[in-house]
């Protein structure tokens, strides 16, 4: 039985893998531009380069996160963001795209995240989670108007 089980996990975890490399691949010039936005946020996020903000939030952002009470808006995420890099880093991080959808210049963006991160004690986790992202075309470019999620509960 326990064999069977894990058959069955592995054989999830590699059709989960699978329709993410399947869907990227078919993805239009648009939805694609899409994801380069959103790995050059998780990347600056990274670099800890708060200029993502500036460059790619829209001034009405309204964004709820997991472990948030409420809704905060672009100026919670600029006082707040640079308190909680100061707290750790990332050391190493992946994103799996799930999907994006384009109406118009409205983009509703959902993807998987694993990060692996040290606290200011030094101590390490690896965390999982998920987001919605919308984002809005403001004349050239995708911006982040409001998004939804975070780190998935620990078990």
């Amino acid at each position: 039985m326990f064999g069977s089980r894990v058959t069955r996990a592995i054989l999830f975890v590699c059709m989960a893998l699978f329709s993410s490399v399947v869907a990227a691949q078919t993805w239009n010039a648009e939805q694609q531009e899409i994801w380069r936005t959103e790995e050059l946020q998780w990347k600056m996020s990274l670099e800890k380069d708060h200029s993502w903000i500036e460059k790619m939030v829209h001034p009405n952002l309204s964004f709820w996160e997991n472990d948030k009470t409420s809704p905060q808006t672009k100026a919670s995420l600029v006082r707040w963001n640079r308190y909680n890099a100061s707290m750790g880093t990332t050391l190493e991080q992946e994103l799996f795209p799930i999907s994006i959808v384009v109406t118009g210049n409205i983009a509703v963006v959902q993807y998987r995240y694993m990060v692996a991160r040290e606290n200011s004690k030094k101590e390490r986790e690896t965390v999982n989670g998920r987001y919605t992202d919308i984002m809005v075309k403001d004349g050239k470019h995708w911006m982040f108007i409001a998004w939804s999620g975070g780190d998935d509960p620990k078990k």
